[in-house]
């Protein structure tokens, strides 16, 4: 396909807008994130605000392509970090042992308040945009309305209580806002870009580079699922997570659960499924907005990698054996690559066990690494063209499945929903029933979050997960005696839930700094 359809040549009516994110991107915190030289009076025209949603779809990808942007999830029992070099932001994350002093915390909160002051100076000039094509311009408005509320769940669920900001150029002094106020304004805007947007989006060939109808309706459902968790416990919300993760489900937007998960994780098969209720495309070589999460990476110094996310050896051993005892090998398969020669002897191929590397004794998350079909090669660039999914369908079914045993409604079709991603699992058809993997009694919520921890391992996902329902504790008290980056710094992660940054990650001192009234 070609991805410059996604990524349009933005024109010089918002060249000032890009100059001005652009070096917030380049600097610390010199100025402020919240403010752009755009005002909404000099918005008039569609093309003007096409260019504008161009302009922050650019933005999102510019944080989300970083590590920093998930820094939060190291906390999570899934991934880790090397126990040495330039990675201490990564392991104070990864012990839950941060402070505003701590490294790698800035990037989040500046990018996505990037991308919200763009589509503030959007989203406040609307009813002056007269000139143009106006189906066109609700769209538009309705993707601006969508990637706000994103950038609003992301920092709400890396920080915590975050200053709310929807005015241009605001002179208030920003403010934290409380649990529900930020929820509330994510579930209006949400709500805002589920109105506005199509069913499926025009002149777009691969389903989910762009949020449709379906999109906004997902990610109403994970807020829900956050509104109904830690720490607002508002158990309604499970309901409506339920509704709308079904409305999902039977609204014919295109999504299904992809043949194979690996081949998602690949350059070559990464368009050929159906699966990305929202992606973030990469597109390192026409574009130069490639992956920075992924590919060497995600490899050990042996083999020619950069030492920065691993895979937590407990949580391997215990997928291992959960897949063994299950019949859900194929997914465990897919989501580590157990062998890996060192350098020297052909790179980034299979071949020796990551248990005899020097550096690092970690497993190798596929999903970071990627990798062929045929399983024999990594991906050879610290910048790559694999895909960031933000959520996929796989995920809305879980959704589905957990929200519906959580609020007491279990039917059918909630658990159809979790038998069709343990099918896939077991490397079966996934709307095929099957006797040996279909589950059919027990607690569905329990069983689809468990499936969860499974299903989303190595995509930032599970940290959240732990964090709303309070189980970060314990997840965390299953370490391996094995942890190298445990074991190199007399650390182990803490499990003190009464700390102050133990769920959420303190803002940087540099916002501190600008902003005092922010202090915890």
């Amino acid at each position: 396909m070609k991805i410059h359809k996604i990524y349009k040549k933005v024109s010089s009516k918002i060249l000032l807008v890009l100059l001005v994110c652009c070096a917030f991107s380049c600097a610390e915190l010199d100025e402020n994130p919240e403010e752009v030289q755009l005002s909404p009076e000099a918005l008039s025209s569609v093309e003007t605000l096409r260019d504008i949603v161009t302009g922050i779809y650019r933005n999102t990808f510019n944080g989300a392509r970083w590590s920093d942007y998930y820094l939060a999830s190291y906390g999570g029992d899934d991934v880790t970090t090397h126990s040495s070099k330039n990675k201490i932001g990564f392991r104070e994350s990864d012990w839950r042992s941060q402070t505003i002093s701590s490294d790698r915390t800035l990037l989040a909160y500046r990018d996505s308040y990037i991308v919200i002051a763009a589509a503030n100076v959007a989203i406040n000039a609307q009813d002056d945009i007269v000139n143009g094509d106006l189906d066109l311009k609700d769209i538009y408005l309705g993707e601006c309305y969508f990637l706000r509320a994103l950038s609003y769940l992301h920092l709400t669920r890396t920080y915590g209580r975050v200053p709310i900001v929807l005015e241009v150029n605001s002179t208030e002094a920003p403010v934290r806002a409380e649990f529900v106020e930020i929820y509330q304004l994510i579930e209006a805007d949400l709500q805002k870009a589920e109105s506005l947007l199509p069913n499926n989006y025009p002149g777009i060939p691969a389903l989910g580079a762009r949020p449709s109808k379906g999109a906004a309706k997902a990610f109403l459902a994970r807020l829900y699922m956050h509104w109904a968790g830690y720490p607002v416990k508002d158990n309604g919300k499970y309901a409506l997570a339920a509704t709308k993760a079904k409305e999902v489900i039977d609204g014919g937007f295109g999504y299904e659960l992809s043949d194979s998960l690996r081949k998602m994780w690949t350059v070559a098969d990464r368009f050929n499924h159906n699966e990305g209720v929202f992606t973030l495309v990469a597109c390192a070589a026409v574009c130069n907005v490639g992956n920075r999460t992924t590919g060497r990476l995600g490899l050990p110094s042996t083999t020619g990698g950069w030492n920065e996310t691993f895979g937590e050896i407990a949580f391997y051993e215990d997928m291992e054996a959960a897949a063994m005892a299950e019949g859900t090998m194929v997914r465990y398969n897919d989501t580590y690559i157990s062998e890996l020669i060192p350098r020297g002897k052909k790179p980034h191929k299979l071949g020796a066990d990551w248990r005899t590397f020097s550096d690092e004794a970690h497993p190798i998350l596929r999903k970071v690494a990627g990798g062929d079909m045929s399983e024999s090669v990594v991906v050879n660039s610290t910048n790559t063209d694999l895909n960031r999914y933000v959520l996929r369908y796989a995920d809305v079914l879980l959704t589905y499945a957990e929200a519906s045993g959580r609020s007491g409604n279990v039917t059918a079709d909630a658990w159809e929903a979790l038998n069709k991603v343990r099918r896939r699992a077991a490397g079966l058809d996934s709307n095929t029933p099957d006797a040996g993997i279909d589950l059919i009694a027990g607690d569905l919520a329990e069983l689809a979050y468990t499936e969860r921890k499974w299903e989303l391992a190595g995509e930032f996902e599970r940290w959240h997960d732990l964090v709303r329902m309070e189980r970060v504790a314990d997840a965390l008290a299953n370490r391996s005696s094995e942890e190298l980056v445990d074991i190199a710094n007399s650390k182990t992660p803490s499990l003190d839930t009464s700390g102050k940054y133990f769920y959420f990650n303190p803002l940087p001192q540099v916002v501190i700094d600008r902003a005092p009234q922010l202090a915890d």
